[in-house]
């Protein structure tokens, strides 16, 4: 700033990992080994919690931008919104250790409850809806005799 020669404002500078935080109660490590086995959840967490909370924030990135396109709010109190969190962090488990198959009926419920609850599914695969590019008018017939 001193280059531009505006020296004493002050200024905020930004945090280099602004935190993804949804609203409501956090999903848990705890939370996501209760809806597994013990011996899955072992295999799946790789003996560590920390890898379970990267795949809940994954999860949570994925899930939260989905509900943003179908413009509802990101909640984890709302019992669908934490379903859908907590079925898509176990696909994020089972992805990281290569288990696509396994992951992709996880992936696969994860849609179906979106689309029950919101009856929408934004793909990235379709192409968005486009508006008509030009207006064609139509003259009016000619009602008389030539």
């Amino acid at each position: 700033m001193d280059e531009l020669g505006i020296t004493g404002i002050p200024v905020e500078k930004p945090q280099a990992t602004a935190a993804f935080a949804p609203f409501g109660e956090p999903v848990t490590p705890e939370e996501v080994a209760q809806r597994l086995s013990r011996n899955l959840y072992a295999q799946l967490a790789d003996g560590s919690d920390d890898t379970v909370r990267d795949a809940i924030t994954r999860a949570q990135v994925y899930a939260g931008s989905v509900l943003r396109r179908l413009s509802v709010p990101f909640n984890l109190d709302n019992k669908v919104v934490r379903e859908v969190v907590l079925i898509h962090t176990v696909y994020e488990l089972h992805i990281a250790l290569g288990h696509e198959e396994a992951g992709r009926e996880y992936r696969i419920k994860a849609k179906d409850i979106i689309l029950a609850a919101w009856g929408s599914f934004p793909d990235s695969d379709t192409a968005p809806e486009k508006g008509a590019a030009a207006a064609v008018a139509v003259p009016p017939k000619h009602k008389g005799a030539w």
